[in-house]
């Protein structure tokens, strides 16, 4: 092991002829930045940082603070560590770039290293005034030539938080008034920092709000920053297309955390500063509006598809009469002890039974999750038809239709109770066997608690109380149901058998925004483009359901039909031929269910 220290009298290069890559100077040169090696690594780090990050051999100091315990691993994956180390002159961030495979060491041949291109960028950025990281230390691992992990390292940005968590947790907690603020001068300030990003020709390929800090400086003006530069690209200037594709993702990113107010502020704050360039508001909104429907719906997908087969989140597990797909917060023993045995939960003394019909077998049970002890709700799909078994080697079984749904709403970011397990079997015996799907089939849910269901709090939960709670309770309850079918709707998802017993009301029912989840999927179908009749016949099965409940009104049935409505159309009285319309297949429900002796629920 050894260390090399190289000053300015190290290489021959005139200061007058140095070009100045930035604010600070060239980067990865000296004299701005001293050069240290230990073994295959080598450091380029600022001077006043050498004694700080580096050993007197030059290595980085990463075990000591990991014994010190100043280390927060931030994010890990494959291909990159995050950590935060509290230092005493300030905590810094060091991100390590993995190299899993020999095509991230090929990728490094032909290009540049991630933390020297992402160091590369925030200079770049800091030079047209954009707030980003400042690299002090650059660490990469070569052998032969071959460029493997790599480590840079930056300074926290003092008071900033990213984005996406600002408006989840922080925005809710503020007063009307001052988030209604917040929310315009951030749209607007947001607006500004991408067009001044587009028109110097950088374009962010990774551009969600989980990349952009935000500080809300003295009188609630809100300073931004870029992170996560590696997938910054740079050009010419971008076109009116060119923008509108990029703009999709930050669009996409932001349709489960910002309203269509504010995405349509941020758009004209964009406009505006670009100018001419783009052309008018109009065209160009329903440009980004198309672009970003089709890029959230191609992510939506591609991440529901990832509980069908072994990865990072699940793991299937294959028999000769058996098959499952469980979360990899299943431990081990747990998913052979119910793959073994998948009746057995329903022999467990401390299980609760909560349905057994000629359909389905549901109890609550504890097991352990991320090795926490867990109530969870475990239901067998009993085999309704002799042929059943058959059909379901042509078809999705129950239970594969349930947990593709699951997956499907929360990829959407749509509330329901978390999926564990999905398993089926089947009971033929002898060595010769007919193809044929699973006879019976079984799926395993986290229990959401405390919830209750909005058909037992309509039995239980409202009678009793004064006529003017029970009103202003179930006036909360039908503004939450329309835009919970509104946003069901809106990312094209349809639900067949949507009533008031799979309707979870989570937390306390009389809050001001009740919170509601859907649960008993197997009737979810996702459709895209969602058809009108299916829209209607949804909204037609719900009603009905609580029609059927003394305590609902007609007049709280049309409260949920406006909440659902976009709001010009439920202002210019289109609603009335919407109600007609589920009118009509009430009655036709009614009627159907009285010819087969079935009541209606």
């Amino acid at each position: 092991m050894s260390t090399v220290d190289r000053g300015t009298g190290s290489r021959r290069i005139a200061a007058d002829h140095q070009k100045a890559h930035g604010p600070e100077g060239r980067i990865f040169q000296p004299p701005d930045w001293v050069w240290a090696h230990a073994g295959e690594v080598g450091w380029w780090v600022r001077p006043d940082w050498r004694s700080v990050l580096l050993t007197p051999e030059g290595a980085l100091r990463i075990e000591e603070w990991r014994a010190d315990g100043q280390v927060e691993t931030i994010k890990t994956g494959p291909h990159r560590i995050v950590s935060r180390v509290a230092l005493p002159t300030g905590p810094v961030y060091v991100k390590e770039f993995l190299v899993p495979t020999w095509r991230e060491v090929l990728r490094q041949w032909f290009r540049r290293g991630k933390g020297r291109n992402e160091a590369k960028q925030a200079r770049k950025l800091a030079a047209i005034g954009v707030p980003t990281i400042r690299p002090v230390a650059l660490g990469e691992r070569r052998i032969r030539k071959f460029l493997f992990e790599n480590t840079l390292i930056s300074p926290e940005i003092p008071d900033a938080i990213p984005l996406d968590r600002f408006l989840r947790e922080a925005l809710p907690t503020m007063d009307r008034r001052r988030a209604v603020t917040v929310r315009h001068r951030l749209t607007e300030a947001l607006g500004a920092l991408t067009a001044r990003l587009h028109a110097s020709g950088m374009r962010h390929d990774d551009f969600h709000p989980g990349n952009v800090l935000l500080r809300l400086d003295e009188g609630d003006r809100p300073w931004l920053a870029m992170i996560d530069l590696d997938a910054m690209r740079v050009g010419k200037p971008l076109g009116a297309k060119a923008s509108a594709a990029n703009l999709a993702r930050l669009n996409h990113a932001s349709l489960l955390l910002a309203t269509r107010t504010d995405r349509q502020r941020f758009l004209r704050a964009y406009v505006e500063g670009r100018g001419a360039v783009i052309g008018d508001l109009g065209p160009f909104t329903k440009r980004v509006v198309g672009l970003t429907r089709r890029w959230a719906e191609r992510l939506w997908r591609r991440r529901a598809r990832r509980c069908v087969g072994s990865n990072t989140d699940f793991q299937a597990v294959r028999g000769r009469d058996r098959w499952a797909v469980a979360s990899r917060a299943i431990d081990r023993e747990t998913l052979d002890r119910l793959t073994g045995n998948p009746d057995g939960p329903f022999a467990d003394p401390d299980a609760v039974l909560l349905k057994h019909s000629r359909t389905t077998t549901v109890v609550e049970l504890t097991l352990p999750v991320d090795g926490v002890p867990t109530r969870v709700v475990y239901k067998r799909f009993n085999r309704k038809k002799r042929l059943e078994a058959l059909l379901t080697a042509v078809r999705p079984s129950r239970a594969w239709r349930a947990w593709r749904a699951n997956h499907h709403l929360r990829s959407r970011g749509l509330p329901t109770p978390p999926d564990l397990l999905v398993m089926g079997r089947d009971h033929q015996a002898g060595q010769f066997r007919v193809p044929s799907g699973p006879s019976e089939t079984y799926l395993m849910t986290v229990k959401a608690e405390p919830s209750v269901t909005l058909s037992d709090y309509l039995i239980a939960g409202l009678p009793g109380r004064p006529e003017g709670d029970r009103i202003a309770a179930r006036r909360r309850l039908a503004g939450a149901l329309g835009r919970l079918l509104r946003d069901l709707h809106d990312r094209c998802l349809s639900d067949r058998d949507l009533k008031a017993s799979n309707i979870l009301i989570e937390g306390d029912p009389d809050a001001i925004r009740p919170q509601l989840s859907l649960i008993d999927l197997v009737g979810v179908r996702l459709i895209s483009p969602l058809p009108r009749n299916r829209r209607v016949q949804n909204l037609a099965r719900l009603l009905a359901s609580l029609a059927e409940h003394p305590e609902w009104t007609r007049t709280d049935s049309l409260r949920v039909l406006r909440a659902y409505l976009p709001q010009h159309e439920a202002a210019a009285g289109r609603w009335k031929g919407v109600w007609r319309q589920i009118d009509r297949r009430i009655r036709r429900k009614r009627a159907r269910n009285l010819r087969r002796g079935r009541p209606l629920s």
